[in-house]
């Protein structure tokens, strides 16, 4: 029996449907259908196939070192990434990052190109030579003075007042609190929380060093999955769950709306799943 077949056979036997999987593992159901195929090298980064094994396993009671033992040959080895990597040696990245490298230079040379035709027309027509806009006799001048340096005087009280109101502003804006989370419960590696939301929520993310990370949502969006070290993530308004997924939490700091999340019952686990229930305000 193959690693796919297996695990889907234990997940069905389970009664675990491919909802509750996607949320249990934070896998996409895109993923999970790969890797119940069979098919790991069809992932779009093949590399991270152990891993993403360890998270379906995880959610369904298994042994993650035992099935690697069992289906070695169901993974994907070295020689099967390079060669994908050989045969796609100019990907998606690189010709974007080739198509803008090309659009800003063209950009560049067509504002170069109407400078020189203004400057060009402006030279022929006299547009740039320097000609007074007014003539001041020095009994004029002396007697714009005073009305001047009332102006600035005045000038100046206006500005003063606009920065206390400004800074007044930002102090009221920095006293309200977006939002607030309660820890709920905990079972096993999974931490549930309650969040009071009453604007945009915010999740940030970063650590020492980089981790596999996925965050999506119960209305079908996917904001991260991918090995990051830092992020910042503004949550869909549609969303009532949150789920999110670290693959090493030891060094990795989740902000809410910039305040750090507490976890008090982390403990030593590696792999963390957070639940957020979004409560609307």
């Amino acid at each position: 029996m193959k690693l796919g077949t297996y695990l889907k056979d234990k997940r069905e036997k389970a009664g675990i449907t491919l909802k509750e999987m996607q949320e249990k593992s934070g896998l996409r159901k895109d993923i999970i259908h790969i890797i119940e195929a069979g098919d790991l090298n069809a992932l779009p980064e093949p590399r991270h196939a152990e891993f993403l094994i360890q998270q379906y396993a995880d959610a369904v009671g298994l042994d993650h070192d035992k099935l690697k033992e069992r289906f070695a040959s169901d993974l994907p080895d070295d020689g099967d990434l390079n060669e994908k990597r050989r045969s796609h040696p100019d990907d998606e990245e690189y010709k974007y990052f080739k198509r803008t490298i090309i659009g800003f230079l063209g950009i560049i040379l067509s504002l170069f190109i109407i400078w020189m035709v203004l400057l060009q027309i402006g030279s022929e027509a006299d547009v740039f030579e320097e000609k007074p806009i007014y003539d001041f006799d020095e009994k004029t001048a002396a007697s714009k003075e005073p009305e001047e340096n009332s102006e600035e005087e005045k000038d100046t009280v206006d500005e003063s007042s606009t920065e206390e109101a400004t800074e007044e502003e930002d102090e009221t804006d920095d006293a309200q609190s977006t939002s607030d989370y309660t820890f709920n419960s905990s079972d096993g590696a999974t931490f549930y929380y309650d969040i009071k939301v009453s604007s945009p929520l915010v999740i940030g993310l970063s650590g020492e060093t980089p981790s596999w990370v996925t965050l999506t949502d119960d209305a079908g969006n996917n904001y991260a999955y991918e090995t990051l070290s830092e992020g910042e993530f503004e949550i869909s308004e549609e969303a009532n769950v949150l789920y999110l997924t670290l693959g090493d939490a030891t060094n990795f700091n989740v902000e809410i709306d910039g305040e750090r999340l507490q976890n008090p019952k982390q403990g030593d686990a590696v792999t963390v799943y957070y639940e957020f229930n979004l409560i609307k305000e």
